[in-house]
């Protein structure tokens, strides 16, 4: 599948261009070289009043979504194959959502961002900041929607499916923007521990407090953990600079807890029933789906990749420490009852076989995660 490649220019930022790729079907732009796996029927299809956008993280560019959009679409052409054989009209069977993905100021093909300190004077590893780069996201999805889409923000259902340092990201633009834009539904590829400086995850065995009996897991030593926190402090601390030089230090701050705050969500006329009494209560629908990476593998990737941290270190303090991170995230769109607040939480799925890189490692299984909670809420 091909999407088509933009540059935009943003009108805040007029200096720097953002590289996107995207399909907006229905639109003069949804042609047969947008999706190969669509030749017959990718102009013929109606305007959606769906997009869905895809969030890097810090390391891969857009292009690493390419093969799960791909995959999804086949999934949609699929339904549109067993809805002929139905009888049933493809539009009402086969809905194809807008589709965007970009590369952020600094990342992949896009500039560097225009506000960050000239390299030539200020040789500074910081530049913008997550703020930044949501008044950037926000920026872009009312070029896009304007220009290609002929439609007001506020009109379009938002789904935002995001890996890494995308994932709170994806929080900030919510507690930022709603309700200027209808953001309906999460979809969190291994989201990045947000309130973590990554180092302290790990004991430190020179600390006066250290207690072997109680702060060694099986198959760790001291040694060990030294190795651990120094690898983690020289690559993933807030303090590390990064290509994009995107300032991470403020990020703890911004958000201190996986569960809170709570993501602000739309509520529909659909969204709501009607209890026995006749009072109106909200209906369960799981808008928000967190998945995490598969323990060993990502425990193995340590060991064999640049860092060697032992598995025993990552297996006994990193993974359950973001497992219960990712327990938190799926409580972002709990309803506040008792009784109601489980239905809307979907429990953490393991990709299984899948690193940190999800959509990279497993694009088939992204590509139904995105078709399942589309369908879920009713795109």
């Amino acid at each position: 599948m091909k999407l088509q490649d933009i540059s935009l220019t943003l009108p805040h930022k007029p200096s720097a261009s953002l590289r996107i790729s995207a399909l907006f079907p229905g639109t003069s732009m949804s042609t047969s070289n947008f999706a190969d796996s669509l030749p017959d029927i990718a102009a013929a299809l109606p305007p959606s009043s769906t997009l869905l956008v895809f969030l890097n993280g810090l390391i891969l560019p857009r292009s690493s979504w390419f093969e799960a959009i791909s995959r999804f679409l086949r999934i949609r052409d699929k339904q549109r194959r067993r809805a002929y054989e139905d009888g049933i009209h493809v539009p009402e069977i086969m809905k194809i959502p807008n589709i965007l993905t970009y590369d952020r100021f600094g990342q992949g093909a896009s500039d560097p961002d225009p506000s960050d300190p000239d390299p030539a004077v200020d040789d500074t590893p910081y530049g913008h900041t997550p703020e930044d780069v949501v008044d950037d996201l926000h920026q872009m999805l009312l070029l896009v929607s304007r220009q290609f889409l002929a439609r007001d923000l506020k009109g379009l259902d938002v789904v935002i499916v995001a890996n890494s340092i995308g994932c709170p990201l994806a929080r900030l633009y919510n507690g930022r923007y709603f309700p200027d834009v209808r953001v309906v539904g999460y979809l969190f590829l291994d989201s990045m521990m947000a309130n973590s400086d990554f180092v302290s995850v790990f004991p430190d065995p020179d600390a006066p407090g250290f207690d072997p009996a109680k702060d060694l897991r099986e198959g760790v030593d001291e040694e060990a953990l030294r190795w651990t926190r120094k690898q983690f402090r020289e690559k993933f601390h807030p303090s590390v600079g990064n290509p994009e030089r995107l300032d991470r230090r403020g990020l703890r701050g911004l958000l201190p807890f996986s569960d809170k705050p709570r993501l602000r969500l739309p509520v529909d006329e659909q969204d709501q029933g009607t209890t026995r009494e006749g009072a109106r209560k909200r209906i369960a629908i799981p808008r928000v789906i967190v998945i995490g990476h598969d323990w060993d593998v990502f425990a193995e990737h340590n060991e064999k990749g640049p860092m060697s941290i032992p598995k025993a270190v990552i297996n006994g303090y990193m993974n359950p420490a973001w497992q219960r991170y990712n327990e938190g995230l799926t409580r972002l769109a709990a309803v506040d009852s008792e009784s109601d607040g489980d239905k809307n939480v979907v429990p953490v799925k393991i990709a299984k076989g899948c690193g940190h890189f999800i959509q990279k490692d497993d694009p088939e299984m992204v590509a139904r995660e995105v078709d399942l909670l589309l369908r879920r809420l009713g795109l």
